[in-house]
């Protein structure tokens, strides 16, 4: 089996640290991976609102430029909502999101992070 995930990133080496952390993931638990990285959100967007379904895995930083994290997660929840539960937020200001959504729980990776904290919480993203 092959586990699909996404990255909307804007800086690269964020992604290639998350990149090569689920590359890590991923062989530890015997699966294939197959890891797809975006700097522009919009870009981004138009995949997820395409090609959603075929990701197990959506890890999205909060503070991009032009178009934010949690703008991509409002979308989505018009467009495709069935996969709001893959996204795993990878940020360093977690209260951006409990500001904007006051009600909603979420995902969160805190930067900087560990592969450990990684490890957990896609442990707990996949398991759900």
């Amino acid at each position: 089996m092959s586990i699909n995930a996404l990255i909307i990133d804007d800086e690269d080496t964020v992604q290639s640290i998350l990149s090569a952390f689920l590359q890590r993931y991923i062989g530890d638990k015997g699966e294939q991976s197959n890891i797809k990285s975006m700097s522009y959100p919009v870009q981004g967007l138009f995949e997820l609102t395409t090609n959603g379904d075929q990701y197990q895995l959506i890890l999205l930083d909060v503070r991009i430029p032009k178009l934010s994290g949690d703008e991509i997660y409002s979308s989505l929840e018009h467009v495709n909502p069935a996969i709001l539960e893959r996204v795993l937020f990878v940020t360093g200001y977690p209260e951006d999101l409990n500001e904007r959504f006051p009600d909603k729980q979420f995902r969160i990776l805190q930067k900087p992070f560990r592969y450990d904290s990684f490890a957990h919480e896609l442990d707990g993203l996949l398991a759900g």
